[in-house]
């Protein structure tokens, strides 16, 4: 059973379902309600590793579909595949954001949406999953699973939302405070940044979010005192790789990539290589450890 088939295995984590007709969900609130009961039910046996009451909680009939594989057909199949995994793949952990559930008959509903999934320490990934709901001897039950990577613009800007909050790193010679918040309907992240290094501070806004464009991850940065560079963001295993080019507030031109590793949830790295000015190679610069500063919403 591959790492995608478990994403779609345990994308029941979500508790809350939307729907796109406020009345339709009114008179629907007792299914809905069943629907959730039974997918926290199914997601407490698949964090168990427990295949058989995974089991349970199929359909007859039920069929996983991958991205990357044919698909498991029937509750047995499904079971013995669930099994099989338990014994060698770490646990992940998911994010739903569901766009839609609706009930096409008495006795069926689909769910739709995005989710994030990431293993262990592992940065999170955005793909789109869709779910088949049928009823059976009046019992809710998972009859279709099925989920994709997202292609969409903007799913991969979700794949950096875990930035978002306050930063430091303090060493001998430097300081670092940093912000990442959302701007606008989460169409940047906006990154405030202050560096103090023996007398010098430099103070940064960073934005992320898609080029309109290329329709590519992109980094604009506006320095205080006038410099302006703009760029790429590629996504490298745990790290992102920032490539710019641009002005400082002199009029020299600058090339650097820097590289926004994430050693955890609450640490990074971020390490400027491969600086250029004025065609002179400067070369790289060490690595700033930097952590996440702790709140009592964030403990």
């Amino acid at each position: 059973m591959n790492r995608n088939l478990l994403t779609c295995a345990i994308i029941g984590l979500a508790t809350l379902i939307t729907t796109s007709s406020p009345a339709d969900e009114t008179e629907r609130e007792a299914d809905r309600a069943a629907i959730r009961k039974m997918i926290q039910s199914f997601v407490v046996a698949f964090e168990k590793g427990d295949a058989a009451q995974v089991a349970m909680h199929l359909s007859s009939g039920a069929e996983m579909i991958p991205d990357d594989g044919p698909g498991i057909r029937g509750r047995e199949a499904i079971q013995k595949a669930c099994a099989e995994h338990f014994k060698r793949s770490p646990q992940q952990k998911i994010a739903l954001e569901p766009e839609s559930l609706r009930f096409i008959s008495e006795d069926t509903a689909i769910e739709d949406g995005l989710m994030k999934t990431s293993v262990e320490q592992d940065a999170p990934t955005t793909q789109h999953y869709n779910l088949l709901y049928v009823r059976e001897d009046g019992k809710w039950m998972l009859a279709g699973i099925r989920e994709w990577p997202s292609v969409d613009e903007g799913t991969e800007l979700l794949d950096l939302e875990w930035l978002i909050g306050s930063w430091q790193a303090a060493r001998t010679d430097l300081e670092m405070q940093t912000t990442y918040d959302w701007l606008g309907n989460k169409a940047f992240i906006r990154g405030t940044i202050s560096v103090r290094q023996k007398d010098i501070s430099v103070s940064t806004m960073q934005l992320i979010g898609i080029d309109p464009q290329t329709g590519e991850l992109a980094v604009w940065i506006f320095e205080s005192d006038g410099g302006v560079a703009q760029g790429t963001c590629t996504r490298d295993g745990k790290a992102w790789v920032f490539e710019t080019k641009g002005l400082t507030s002199t009029g020299g031109e600058l090339a650097a990539k820097n590289i926004l590793l994430r050693v955890n949830n609450d640490t990074i790295t971020w390490q400027p290589v491969n600086l250029v000015l004025d065609d002179e190679e400067i070369g790289d610069l060490p690595p700033v450890k930097v952590t996440r500063v702790k709140t009592a919403a964030t403990k």
